[in-house]
């Protein structure tokens, strides 16, 4: 397993993981605007050429990271795969001299709140209603 950079011949695979891990539908064109947006942001783990998982983030306007997706397969999850591309994308964030990165995460989501709290995020605010189900979300944040 290794952790690349994103290509825009992973859209299937990305898309498919996406409705699968995280019950939303988006189309193809917004994983090529992430790509255009932060070439360095958009990570995948890739498993004998197959993508198993994805990070995407971009950088806002004050100069922080904003994780949008960051998703792992089923089958594939509990395997150090997250892991592994939550500290490359760290060590990216660090080499170009980010302070803060944020993401969102439905409160349902117990496992993955562990995760990110297991790499120095904290829950920062409750956000009513904040996915397209209308469940709530929280907004996490590490400082680096």
């Amino acid at each position: 397993m290794r952790i690349r950079p994103f290509m825009p011949n992973d859209i299937p695979a990305i898309a498919s993981i996406v409705r699968d891990a995280l019950r939303e539908n988006y189309p193809t064109s917004l994983y090529l605007d992430i790509h255009r947006w932060w070439r360095d942001g958009f990570l995948v783990a890739d498993l004998d050429g197959h993508p198993v998982g994805f990070l995407a983030a971009v950088l806002s306007a004050d100069g922080q990271a904003r994780v949008l997706m960051f998703a792992v397969t089923a089958g594939f999850r509990r395997r150090g795969f997250g892991s592994q591309m939550m500290n490359a994308f760290i060590q990216v964030c660090a080499m170009r001299g980010i302070r803060r990165i944020e993401l969102e995460v439905r409160i349902s989501n117990d496992e993955a709140i562990r995760f990110y709290k297991r790499y120095g995020f904290e829950i920062a605010q409750n956000l009513p209603k904040f996915y397209t189900d209308g469940e709530d979300g929280y907004k996490m944040i590490r400082h680096l």
